[in-house]
């Protein structure tokens, strides 16, 4: 006799449902995952302009000048622009600039950005007199 040995429907029935529930408990720690990454990166981004205000105030206070009224030239609620940089200025707060998204930071005033942490959400900022001061949802930055 020549027996074939193969998988029941039985057992492939019970492997999908297992991969299913293995699915079913894995999602939603990866989704919590992913918002904890942009909570992280809008808490290091809003560290590192913070030091890069500081250096600016005190070194405008050291040479008795004023501070920048503008943090950068980007237009307002557009993508691709770059933020907190100035290639053509006297002063530009960081080296490399953070470009614009609907998924991070975004321009949307003369002195006014958002961060948002999901389309829903953002985190709001405004420059004035060398800081930059959370407005809205900044309990997410503690």
């Amino acid at each position: 006799m020549n027996l074939k040995k193969a998988f029941s429907l039985l057992e492939l029935v019970f492997v999908i449902l297992i991969i299913a529930i293995l699915t079913g408990i894995a999602l939603p720690f990866l989704k919590q995952n992913k918002e904890e990454a942009k909570l992280l990166r809008l808490k290091m981004d809003y560290e590192m302009l913070n030091s890069a205000l500081s250096l600016m105030r005190n070194e405008a206070d050291l040479k008795n000048l004023s501070y920048i009224s503008e943090l950068d030239k980007a237009v307002i609620l557009k993508e691709n622009e770059a933020l907190f940089y100035c290639q053509n200025c006297s002063f530009s707060l960081l080296s490399t600039p953070i470009y614009s998204s609907k998924m991070g930071w975004i321009k949307n005033g003369v002195n006014q950005y958002s961060f948002f942490l999901n389309p829903q959400k953002s985190v709001e900022f405004h420059y004035e007199n060398g800081f930059l001061k959370c407005l809205k949802n900044c309990k997410e930055l503690l």
